[in-house]
């Protein structure tokens, strides 16, 4: 493994940045933080995507991008609005655009074995190991904010879906 600190400039999309270093470098990169604005967050939420209008602080970023993949795999970021407010999630593609610049913490790796879990042979019930199988989360056909408890927080950032 190996530490890079990136800046990502103004006006540019910080994951796209960051997967373009990783396939120029044939290497992975996981991103450990990142500090620095940006405007118009894009989190994936169901049943539509949640933007986030203005500028927010990011608090923290975490990610994984593969050589292989021209896509990162589960990206979060949490981001601090104007008024002190957290909100966080994935993040769709495109949707993470540096307001000036964006510093990025990555760890690169040339390779790395990819093991589809649970590892027992004929085991699907996933209880093999520790490893079980989690529940399914539903919104019941509401926007998401209507169904949680940052309704008040996304309408005070102005967020809309």
């Amino acid at each position: 493994m190996r530490a890079h600190v990136l800046e990502v400039p103004a006006g540019r999309d910080v994951l796209s940045c960051v997967a373009a270093f990783a396939r120029r470098g044939r290497r992975g990169a996981l991103v450990l933080g990142a500090a620095g604005r940006v405007v118009d967050a894009v989190l994936c939420r169901e049943p539509s995507p949640l933007v986030l209008r203005g500028t927010a602080e990011i608090l923290g970023l975490a990610g994984c991008f593969f050589p292989s993949s021209a896509s990162p795999a589960g990206v979060a970021v949490f981001l601090a609005g104007p008024r002190g407010g957290v909100l966080g999630g994935g993040v769709a593609e495109g949707g993470l655009v540096a307001a000036g610049p964006v510093v990025v913490m990555v760890a690169t790796f040339v390779a790395a074995a990819f093991d589809r879990l649970p590892l027992i042979k004929g085991d699907e019930s996933g209880k093999a190991d520790g490893c079980g199988v989690a529940g399914h989360w539903r919104c019941a056909g509401l926007p998401l904010q209507q169904q949680c408890g940052w309704a008040p927080l996304c309408r005070k950032l102005g967020a809309k879906s």
